[in-house]
């Protein structure tokens, strides 16, 4: 494993046509912007992308070795309010995040892939790294889920 690699997996993400699907831009642009904040059971479109843009700003400062605060799951920062955000404001995270992303797979230290993460857990660095790039595929494919949903129910009228 490179920073090449994980590098190559963010592009992939980003990127047209993935082996999994559709990649992120590819997946949100034809998203009209009113379903980004209409639910589907629990969920919206917006609060998955703050999700994500939570885990990846995380993410970025743990694999720099940089302090970053505990994310409690299920709490305020794991799952941040975007009800506000526009779609213009939610993609622009999601690009400087994967810029964050990329250079912080850049500055990981390979030597440290199989160290412990916390001696409370069974994983390994690798695994947090590698878990990163899953973590957004799978919230990607909810996304994807959500959006397939919202294209065949109409929305509720303005009252």
């Amino acid at each position: 494993m490179t920073p090449e690699y994980y590098q190559d997996q963010y592009r992939v993400l980003h990127g047209k046509m993935p082996m999994f699907g559709s990649g992120v831009e590819e997946s949100l642009e034809p998203i009209p912007e009113a379903d980004f904040h209409r639910p589907v059971g629990h969920r919206t479109i917006a609060q998955l992308i703050g999700h994500i843009v939570a885990w990846r700003r995380n993410s970025a400062l743990r694999f720099q070795r940089l302090p970053r605060p505990k994310i409690e799951l299920n709490s305020p920062e794991d799952w941040p309010d975007y009800s506000h955000k526009s779609k213009d404001e939610m993609l622009a995270e999601l690009a400087e995040t994967k810029e964050l992303m990329l250079q912080a797979v850049e500055a990981f230290d390979y030597g440290t892939l199989e160290d412990q993460i916390h001696p409370d857990y069974y994983y390994r660095q690798r695994h947090a790294l590698d878990g990163a790039v899953q973590h957004d595929i799978y919230h990607l494919g909810q996304i994807n889920l959500i959006a397939s949903i919202l294209r065949s129910t109409p929305a509720e009228p303005a009252q």
